[in-house]
């Protein structure tokens, strides 16, 4: 009998925080991000061609060197592919995969000057490995940082030992240090990078939730001098005599009950009526919200949802009476979730993606599905 399998850990709330990188706490980053990839790319392969002709007489076999310059394009066209901000997001695996191709380079450009260097390490391999870290930053947490800048000295190391072994050299703590110094600077100053950019995301959010608790309780403190100032004024002629008849009497007739219902129903009308003034369903077709949690939205939100509801009515293949905006209570506040159907456009989610990030940054727990068929964001309030 074989033994029971081992169950992973479960994921935690905290550790997928721990997880998370600058990209995916701001979206919108991701467009600069992307702009620093392609130059530090283009400036990677100038460095690797520049270096393969300058040392031509050191490369032992030009045609393996071709092949690591041809990797080393490769990685950073993906990379720039995988960065594209408006359709995706670079995960951990699409950047181990740029790291790794980047190695893989580093080692064949190693084999290709191997018995044939002279000089310690003069090859682009290391170089081109403490650009990659260097972009790490703003896509990967620092402890993954720390890890593939761990890995890079291993390989650096290995590489550097190899060479000065073919070339019958010894092999000194000098020469390991020139050629891992790059790579060690680059990667831990990529990791403190990363720190910083995700601490003051972080504290900007919490700034952000704080503000919307503040404006939530001066929305109630408003509403109910609102309700007590403006929404009853009109009834006051009825209800106060009403009250003050019963009072006398000292007894409820038949035709007390009546009236109460009467302005029962008035209040009721009179209050529904100002509440359901809600500017939000101006832009959108239909608007679910009978508990009118919408009020509780800070005006950042407000603005955001109106923009991204804007947006979508702008739209040819969106019709407004189609688009749908609901709120409902749950344990932690309320949920809201805006939808539409799309009349087969494909271009959308590639327009759409400025918008939604304008969501995620003003609300939390945000989830998005953007198809050429239909749009929904899902989001805490």
């Amino acid at each position: 009998m074989s033994p029971p399998l081992a169950q992973a850990p479960p994921v935690t709330a905290a550790t997928l925080r721990r997880r998370e990188t600058a990209q995916q706490i701001d979206p919108l980053s991701g467009i600069t991000a992307r702009i620093f990839v392609f130059v530090v790319g283009v400036i990677s392969l100038a460095t690797a061609v520049t270096l393969a002709f300058s040392n031509a007489n050191e490369v032992g076999r030009p045609g393996i060197q071709v092949l690591a310059i041809v990797i080393l394009a490769a990685a950073y066209v993906y990379f720039v592919w995988a960065a594209e901000p408006y359709r995706r997001r670079v995960t951990a695996r699409s950047f181990t995969i740029v790291f790794a191709a980047v190695l893989l380079a580093s080692l064949i450009d190693t084999l290709s000057q191997l018995g044939s260097d002279t000089l310690i390490r003069n090859d682009w391999g290391p170089i081109c490995i403490a650009l990659v870290l260097m972009l790490a930053g703003p896509y990967r947490p620092p402890l993954d940082i720390v890890g593939y800048t761990l890995i890079s000295l291993i390989v650096i190391s290995l590489t550097t030992a190899i060479e000065i072994i073919a070339r019958n050299g010894t092999m000194t703590f000098i020469s390991l240090t020139i050629a891992g110094t790059p790579a060690f600077a680059l990667g831990v100053g990529s990791a403190i990078y990363s720190h910083y950019l995700i601490s003051g995301l972080r504290a900007d959010r919490v700034a952000a939730a704080e503000l919307r608790e503040h404006r939530e309780l001066a929305d109630r403190r408003e509403a109910i001098e609102e309700f007590l100032g403006h929404d009853i004024k009109a009834l006051r002629s009825d209800v106060l005599p009403y009250f003050r008849t019963v009072k006398t009497q000292d007894a409820l007739t038949l035709a007390n009950i009546d009236r109460a219902a009467e302005l029962q129903t008035k209040l009721r009308a009179s209050l529904v009526s100002n509440l359901s003034a809600e500017p939000l369903s101006e832009v959108v077709g239909r608007l679910d919200d009978p508990e009118h949690l919408s009020r509780r939205l800070s005006e950042p939100q407000r603005t955001a949802l109106r923009a991204v509801l804007a947006f979508l009515a702008e739209q040819p293949t969106v019709r407004r009476k189609d688009i749908t905006l609901r709120f409902e209570a749950t344990v932690s506040g309320c949920r809201g979730t805006l939808a539409c159907a799309v009349s087969s456009d494909r271009t959308i989610g590639f327009r759409a993606t400025p918008f939604v990030g304008l969501i995620q940054l003003a609300f939390a727990n945000v989830t998005d599905s953007v198809s050429s068929e239909a749009v929904s964001i899902a989001f805490d309030c």
